[in-house]
This record gives C-alpha cells, sequence and structure tokens, in this order.
C-alpha cells in the first residue's frame, strides 16, 4: 500500500517550488560552513591541548616546571583569543544566512504577490 502510494507519486513528474529548492541549498551551504569551520576550530583546540600534554610531558625538574607554569598565561591568552575570534566568525556566518534568508524571502514574498495582481 505504501509503496504503491510513492511509486504513483513519483510517476508523476513534479518539481519542487522553486523557492524550496533556493532555501534548500542556502540551508547545506550554511551548514556545511559552519560544520567545516567547527572542525578546522576543534582541531586548532585540540592541537593546543596535545602541545601542552607534551610541553607538561617534558617535566624534569623545578626549573621546566617553573618555565612550563609561566608559558600558561601566553597559552591562556591565546585560547581566550581564539575563543573571541571563533564566537565572532560563527556569528559573522549566522549573520550572514540571515540576510541571504531574509533576501530571499523578500524576493519571494514580492513575485508571489506581483503574481497575485
Amino acid at each position: 500500500m505504501v509503496i504503491d502510494l510513492f511509486s504513483k507519486a513519483l510517476e508523476t513528474p513534479q518539481s519542487l517550488p522553486e523557492p524550496l529548492v533556493k532555501v534548500n541549498k542556502l540551508m547545506v551551504e550554511n551548514i556545511e560552513k559552519m560544520m567545516l569551520f567547527q572542525m578546522n576550530s576543534l582541531k586548532a583546540y585540540l592541537d593546543i591541548g596535545i602541545n601542552q600534554m607534551r610541553a607538561a610531558a617534558e617535566i624534569n625538574d623545578v626549573k621546566s616546571l617553573q618555565s612550563f607554569y609561566k608559558r600558561q598565561t601566553d597559552i591562556a591568552q591565546t585560547v581566550q583569543q581564539k575563543m573571541l575570534h571563533d564566537a565572532k566568525a560563527m556569528s559573522d556566518l549566522a549573520t550572514r544566512f540571515k540576510t541571504e534568508m531574509d533576501g530571499l524571502t523578500k524576493t519571494t514574498l514580492e513575485d508571489v504577490l506581483h503574481k497575485a495582481a
């Protein structure tokens, strides 16, 4: 029964409304950009963490411990700056997506209103 329903739906070719296709493409592009950004950010944070673990593993006396300890402020500042930069970049991505979606909505609405008139 359900298979027959899908078969019949596929027999009569219909195209999806153009605005729907554009929204789908815009969503996929945005998700792809966000995922790529997040994967790159995650790698950078993991690299920082692994480098910290390697540096900690090299501690073998009080002098190397003091040196490691002194570098922690620089590392914390680096991570803080990266987090601020990443937050701004994600915000910019979201703003760009909203602007594109607003433009698409406005164009579609104008088109529909023009056809209705």
